[in-house]
Formats: C-alpha cells, sequence, structure tokens
C-alpha cells in the first residue's frame, strides 16, 4: 500500500498548489491560457530524470504520448477557466469527483482495470464524497462546464499514462508524456492573439506574483511526481478518486495560512470529510 501513502502526500502538495493558484487568479493575472502555457512549457524539466532509464519508444507509445500531452494541455487551460469562474473550494472538489468518475469508466474500457467489491466501495466513498462538498449554492457560478471538460481531459491523460506504464518503464513514461504536453504548450504560440496574450501578459506580471506562480510550480512538481509514482503502482482508478482528499487539505491549509474557515454549510463539510474518511478506510483494511 505504498501507493496509497504516496498518493496522500501528493495531493497535499496539490491543495497548496490550488490556494497559491487561486490566489494569483484573483489579481489581474494571465488569461488561463498564460498560465496553462508556462505550466506545460516547464514540463519540459523532466528531462532532468531521463539519464536514470530513458529508453526509445515505438510508434504507437508516441501516438499515446501525444494524445496525453495534447489531453493535458487542454485540461490545465479548462481548469484554470474554472478556477476563474468559480469558487476553489466548489471547483477542486468537483473535479476530483469526476476525473475519479470518468478515469473508471476510461480504465475499465480502455485499459481493462478492475476492482475488487471493497474497492468498489472505497471509490464510491471517496468520490460522492468530494461531489457533495462541491455543491454550494452560488459558488460555481458559469464554472461548471470548463470543470467538467477538465475533469474528461484529465482522466483520459491520467489512464492513457498508465497504459504507457504497463509497457515501459516510469522513467520513459512520465519523460515522454511530459515532453509531449510541453510540445502542445508552445503550440499554444502559434496563433498571433496567443502570443500577444502571453507576453504581454507576461510583461505586466509583478515581481511577487512571479514568485507565487514559480513557487506553485516548484509545488506541483512534488505533487505530480507523487501521482505519476502512484500510479505506476496502484491502480489509476483509485488514485485519482482520492482527489477529494485535496479538498481537507485546503481547509486545514487554508486555516494554518490565512487563519480561517468559512464556516458556511458546516453539515455538509463534515458528511464529505467522513465519507472520505470512510473510503479511505476501505482501501487500508
Amino acid at each position: 500500500m505504498i501507493w496509497l501513502i504516496i498518493a496522500i502526500i501528493a495531493h497535499l502538495f496539490y491543495a497548496l498548489v490550488f490556494i497559491i493558484d487561486k490566489h494569483v487568479l484573483s489579481r489581474p493575472l494571465p488569461h488561463p491560457k498564460v498560465y496553462a502555457f508556462y505550466i506545460g512549457v516547464l514540463s519540459i524539466m523532466v528531462w532532468v530524470i531521463a539519464p536514470f532509464g530513458l529508453t526509445a519508444i515505438s510508434g504507437f507509445n508516441i501516438v499515446l504520448a501525444l494524445l496525453a500531452g495534447l489531453a493535458q494541455v487542454f485540461g490545465l487551460i479548462c481548469l484554470y477557466k474554472a478556477l476563474n469562474k468559480g469558487d476553489v473550494s466548489s471547483v477542486i472538489p468537483f473535479v476530483g469527483s469526476f476525473v475519479g468518475l470518468f478515469t473508471l469508466i476510461f480504465s475499465t474500457t480502455l485499459i481493462g482495470e478492475s476492482l475488487s467489491a471493497q474497492q468498489l466501495l472505497a471509490f464510491i466513498f471517496l468520490v460522492v464524497g468530494s461531489l457533495i462538498i462541491s455543491i454550494k449554492k452560488g459558488h460555481f457560478g458559469k464554472a461548471f462546464g470548463s470543470a467538467v471538460l477538465a475533469s474528461l481531459f484529465f482522466a483520459f491523460f491520467w489512464v492513457v499514462t498508465k497504459y504507457m506504464f504497463l509497457s515501459l518503464s516510469f522513467v520513459s513514461g512520465i519523460v515522454w508524456v511530459r515532453t509531449a504536453a510541453a510540445l502542445f504548450s508552445l503550440g499554444l504560440l502559434i496563433p498571433k492573439k496567443n502570443r500577444e496574450l502571453i507576453f504581454k501578459k507576461t510583461e505586466k506580471l509583478k515581481p511577487k506574483t512571479i514568485k507565487y506562480v514559480f513557487l506553485a510550480r516548484i509545488l506541483s512538481v512534488f505533487g505530480a511526481m507523487g501521482i505519476y509514482i502512484a500510479v505506476f503502482l496502484g491502480s489509476v482508478t483509485l488514485v485519482n478518486s482520492m482527489q477529494g482528499l485535496q479538498y481537507i487539505f485546503v481547509l486545514i491549509l487554508s486555516f494554518i495560512f490565512l487563519k480561517k474557515i468559512k464556516k458556511d454549510a458546516i453539515p455538509q463539510k463534515i458528511i464529505s470529510i467522513i465519507l472520505i474518511f470512510i473510503g479511505l478506510a476501505l482501501l487500508v483494511i
């Protein structure tokens, strides 16, 4: 169950990333495409682990890597659109629950992954717990469509990545997938409108904002590596169903760093947290 521990720690890192991202996005920040561009381009840094086992891949795996990279870039754009339009405490658990649901569908139909009865029950508790907390009147705004699309793209990305891991080493799988994401991020520069948007907005960024962006990216590297390792070692469906943990961590971290927690819908939050912990317990016992 080492994958379970790694996944929990990884979701903690992502909770930190989302708090920083929402803080940055609440300012006059880059369009979501600008943010997605820099996140994607920075994926090329994964080549630092290339000496530890990178190998050439077949044409079929190249196609898979390109599909995964494209899905990740579109997922990032949709996610940051959703964060711009809705409340982070609603968007994160909503996207997490639907990523889990779509991952179950894709992993079952595309790679034949199956869960035991107990694992399926744990999956249900984890996903429902995440979904419940995301349903808050007046907090979701116009983020629904973007959040659903982000979930769909991310689920596809992770299932394709898991499929590649079944035939490749961990290093080869992650390097080629992340390289593809970086290439498609560079592709965002092709339309003149995007180039103007990215470069003009970048010039306007304040030094403090840039620091926040890079801090979030450093934390996201640790989070991403943790999720990649957990997916490599365990079930892609179960790893993604645990994204509701990010919400719990967001609550805790918001209290630690911002010294406040919204007191609205307390019963709803308690029910959600209980369901998520039951799901985790079912994975452990």
